[in-house]
């Protein structure tokens, strides 16, 4: 899924305050990228469903090739906004403010869609090469850091913090929701998405299911997780989907990758995203049955 490249290497951690045992899931190598044939070893909790790499490795950097950021051009930038507004109409629909604070934004084709609509954008993001493009070419005020709640301690407020498939790659996502839900006003929103635990995919799948993008993703956490968390934190969840236009887009991406990765070459690989594409629109009915996706986007408003 999306790329994000923490540079400290760390632990991940169980779900605060939850005492269930925690229990072997699986071993999966990198099937995605091909960085190594090193296997890693996943855990789930059998209480709270939280799934999550028992150890994170030392040089995690490693297995983020350059390739993972794509600088488009500014008049391509332009086009993909254009054609693609889920994210950005999903925030206009539940937004009352308009600061707004992106974490993990890569490129920027939300900041930008969220700058051009007005909103007073800020970002953080953990590549120096995306800073330098948020800076430079969209003129977004970016913050260079792998701790991102370190940098939102330190901010004025926001009426928006958004976090578009970056929480998975975090060593503490707790750590940054609790931090985020402080800096965010009354009336404020979260707007996350991840990928989902519960999807149909992954039950087929297993350690095969490209979402599970071993090592990048250090966590599944479900999306009852996520609004139980919020929820202790002062937010009503008022949006959840696993088949909303995100959630389909990372349907298809789960056959499609599913599929090229059985191949090395560049005809072969053609092919299996050429089947992928074909089964994905067979099943296209069943997988945004409820709850069954590959993602899920939640959006939690503040208390008050």
């Amino acid at each position: 899924m999306h790329e994000r490249r923490p540079s400290t290497p760390r632990t991940t951690r169980h779900t605060p305050d939850c005492n269930g045992a925690e229990e072997f899931l699986l071993s999966a190598k990198d099937y995605n990228r091909r960085t190594t044939a090193e296997r890693f070893t996943y855990v789930r909790c059998k209480q709270c469903g939280l799934i999550r790499i028992s150890e994170i490795p030392e040089n995690l950097g490693a297995y983020y090739k350059e390739d993972y950021y794509e600088f488009p051009s500014l008049a391509k930038l332009a086009d993909i906004s254009a054609k693609d507004r889920y994210r950005i109409e999903i925030v206009q629909r539940y937004s009352s403010g308009m600061r707004l604070l992106e974490v993990g934004p890569a490129y920027g084709l939300f900041s930008y869609q969220a700058f051009q609509a007005g909103f007073q954008v800020e970002a953080i993001e953990m590549d120096a090469r995306c800073c330098d493009f948020l800076k430079g070419q969209l003129s977004i005020q970016a913050y260079r850091s792998d701790e991102p709640e370190k940098i939102i301690s330190e901010m004025s407020k926001h009426d928006v913090i958004a976090l578009w498939h970056v929480i998975e790659h975090l060593p503490n996502p707790w750590s940054l929701l609790a931090t985020a839900a402080a800096n965010l006003d009354a009336g404020g929103i979260l707007v996350l998405a991840a990928p989902n635990p519960d999807a149909w995919q992954f039950k087929i799948m297993g350690r095969l299911w490209p979402h599970l993008d071993s090592p990048r993703h250090l966590y599944l956490l479900p999306s009852g997780l996520i609004v139980r968390k919020m929820s202790s934190l002062g937010f009503d969840c008022v949006y959840q989907s696993t088949s909303d236009t995100e959630a389909q887009r990372w349907n298809r991406f789960g056959w499609q990758r599913l599929f090229m990765n059985m191949f090395e070459s560049q005809g072969g690989q053609y092919l299996g995203y050429s089947a992928g594409y074909l089964i994905s629109a067979i099943l296209r009915t069943f997988e945004i049955l409820a709850m069954a996706g590959s993602s899920y986007t939640l959006v939690c408003r503040k208390r008050g």
